[in-house]
């Protein structure tokens, strides 16, 4: 980089003065060299104009105090001065024998200090100086450079979700011309980041997958998040995945047994699947998502769980009525997803994982497997779909053959959702138990996950299946109790 600059003084405001240039050179580096300079984005690439140095003197009353005996000073510390990045005793240049105290800015003169102070100063016969403290760009946070940056209408993004060393933007319209000085801020302020893409639609598809784009960084949206003291590889741009969404992975994994068979009907990449297995529970994961399922494979390797999961790639509805030998029926609003479901790949692997050496495929069902005879005995099933998993609970209903459950406890249901605007608690029971078919037999323990947006918060409902619902339409097995009917 050639920069020519002429630099000079200009007054800030109280004790703050900025030192500005003006700059010119041919830049070969697609980085720009933010410690220095503002820079343009064009659609072209960056493109320099020259402007601010991130530089200020600050002028901070100081006490100078020998050296071997400044520890003595310490009743002094109370008046020091306290910043981010900055220490409070300092070298004195040039003087090996002294040290330098700064006092706290509350504090603009030595000549103006307080009573107490003083007094200090004076009967132990303390030097009092004036101190230059040099900050620059590396004192700064991204917002603090972002505000120097971007025009004053433009507001400075404060926050990000961090996906490994990807960090999830969901810029505003007005923001976008500058996105990709953004982005390299981003970078350049978190060194653990190296991708930055930004938000360009809402989901609209059944996989809950989101447009984006890339916005700077590296061009690859795979990255690998540790959560649970567990690893999960994922491509951001093609399985769902949610880092707020931690602390309730832990707290539903909590909840089940290591000798627990665990059933996850909308399993992603595996947040509930892989530390079940971890803690010993054997557990049947399903998702719609080829990727998802893909990438579980390998979450599972790399987690060294394999043969504690099993994995499946249909409509969830059809998953859980397979395991449980149920009669052979599709709910009439499901026709859509059981045509989605039969036209899915027979095997699948995503198209980077041959590449890294962890392509493990994964197939509709794994190959030979039959469910056993009067269905798989289950403790938990998990529907992390909370935009329509209440719907598919239709599922469970008729799906128990009474021999096989008759003198067993009926599996713990948690299936998320979201409670909008007006409506209660009991309104979201009430949902889950139309869809389900019949009324709970006990209350259910209704939980808030997050607050997802205003007027709406994410919850998670679980219930036992009631025997009413779990034997419907069984026959002569069906246990004795009067059925009760949603009106």
């Amino acid at each position: 980089m050639h920069a020519h600059a002429s630099v000079h003084m200009q007054k800030g405001v109280g004790r703050i003065y900025m030192v500005a240039a003006h700059a010119r050179w041919n830049q070969r580096s697609s980085r720009v060299c933010l410690r220095w300079f503002k820079i343009v984005c064009q659609h072209d690439g960056m493109h320099v104009t020259g402007a601010v140095l991130f530089v200020w003197a600050y002028y901070a009353a100081t006490l100078r105090l020998l050296r071997p005996r400044w520890r003595r000073y310490v009743h002094v510390h109370r008046f020091t001065l306290e910043k981010p990045k900055i220490k409070c005793l300092v070298d004195d240049a040039g003087r090996s024998d002294t040290k330098l105290l700064l006092l706290d800015d509350s504090f603009p003169d030595v000549t103006l200090l307080s009573e107490e102070l003083q007094g200090i100063v004076e009967s132990n016969a303390l030097e009092q100086v004036k101190h230059t403290v040099v900050l620059d760009y590396s004192y700064l946070n991204a917002t603090q450079v972002l505000r120097k940056l971007l025009p004053p209408e433009v507001e400075v993004p404060t926050s990000f979700e961090c996906v490994g060393h990807l960090a999830h933007l969901n810029l505003r319209e007005e923001q976008l011309p500058y996105k990709a000085i953004i982005g390299a801020v981003m970078l350049d302020k978190n060194p653990s980041l190296k991708t930055v893409v930004n938000k360009l639609g809402s989901i609209e598809n059944e996989y809950r997958v989101f447009p984006m784009e890339v916005v700077a960084g590296l061009n690859s949206t795979e990255t690998e998040v540790v959560q649970h003291g567990a690893r999960f590889r994922l491509d951001f741009a093609k399985v769902y995945w949610n880092s707020r969404l931690e602390t309730e992975h832990r707290r539903l994994v909590g909840k089940f047994l290591p000798e627990d068979v665990v059933v996850d009907m909308m399993a992603g990449i595996g947040p509930f699947v892989v530390p079940a297995a971890k803690q010993g529970c054997t557990v049947y994961a399903n998702d719609l998502n080829p990727e998802s399922m893909a990438y579980l494979a390998i979450n599972a390797k790399l987690n060294k769980v394999t043969s504690k999961v099993h994995m499946f790639n249909m409509c969830g509805r059809r998953f859980v009525r397979m395991l449980l030998d149920a009669p052979k029926h599709v709910p009439a609003h499901d026709e859509q997803s059981a045509e989605g479901m039969a036209s899915a790949s027979a095997t699948i692997a995503p198209e980077n994982a041959n590449s890294s050496g962890d392509s493990t495929p994964v197939q509709q069902m794994p190959e030979g497997f039959r469910p056993p005879g009067g269905g798989l005995v289950f403790q938990h099933a998990v529907m992390n779909l909370p935009a329509s998993a209440v719907e598919f609970l239709d599922a469970f209903n008729g799906a128990f053959d009474p021999s096989t459950w008759r003198d067993r406890e009926l599996p713990k249901v948690h299936v998320y959702t979201f409670k909008k605007g007006t409506e209660t608690e009991a309104d979201i029971v009430g949902k889950v138990e139309q869809y389900l078919g019949g009324k709970l037999e006990t209350p259910a323990e209704v939980y808030t996950v997050r607050d997802v947006a205003p007027n709406k918060l994410m919850l998670c409902v679980s219930f036992q299946v009631p025997k009413d619902v779990a034997f419907h339409g069984r026959g002569d097995e069906q246990p004795c109790e009067k059925r009760q009917k949603i009106v």
